[in-house]
């Protein structure tokens, strides 16, 4: 599923890229979580109030009374944890490239120790995820909270390879903040019952110069 959803991050962002699975998994219907509620793009609903992360392109409403099915609910977590997968893959991609083109005494970053045995670390943190059997990363709410919380952590260690730019909103770090809060409101193991098998707000350039 990854490789399906990595192009629809790369050109329209997180928010397109949940809606897809939304449609994808619901039948054409936002999939609520175990709350209630529906994280869902601010242009989805008719009219969306205000809130913290709607300039993020994300809006988090009431849902129906209804709780998803079980195996919708574990079918659409597992989904959203490939998305997470697929945001971090490309702001790892980014940071490299963005070290590429950034020097230190007339050296590429990339050329220093440090620099590379971070990267080396990431690099294989995330193909240690991703090589996880799925029965295993997916296998119960625990385990999917464990996986999402895995994938937390090295998103905010690859921001920090950015420097300053990696906590502005119009770079990777949106689409990060957003698959962290959508895997905290629908991962969450003591929101609700096992469904069975299947962070600081990064700032805009605006209030960047104000600081």
């Amino acid at each position: 599923m990854t490789s399906t959803l990595t192009p629809h991050v790369g050109v329209t962002g997180y928010p397109r890229a949940l809606d897809e699975l939304h449609r994808r998994v619901g039948s054409g219907e936002p999939v609520p979580a175990p709350t209630g509620h529906v994280a869902v793009p601010v242009t989805a609903p008719p009219s969306v109030e205000p809130s913290p992360l709607h300039r993020f392109g994300l809006a988090v409403l009431p849902g129906p009374r209804q709780p998803a099915p079980a195996e919708v609910a574990a079918v659409f977590a597992t989904g959203l944890l490939d998305l997470h997968r697929a945001v971090l893959r490309r702001a790892f991609d980014e940071a490299v490239r963005h070290l590429g083109e950034r020097s230190s005494e007339r050296a590429s970053l990339l050329a220093r120790q440090l620099v590379q045995a971070q990267l080396a670390d990431i690099a294989m943190a995330l193909r240690e995820d991703e090589a996880m059997p799925p029965e295993r990363r997916s296998a119960d709410v625990a385990a999917r909270w464990r996986a999402h919380q895995r994938l937390v952590r090295l998103g905010r260690t690859v921001l920090y390879l950015f420097g300053a730019a990696g906590f502005l909103l119009d770079g990777p770090a949106g689409d990060l903040y957003l698959a962290e809060v959508t895997g905290n409101l629908y991962l969450h193991p003591g929101a609700a019952a096992d469904p069975g098998p299947a962070t600081p707000e990064p700032r805009t350039r605006t209030e960047d110069s104000d600081a």
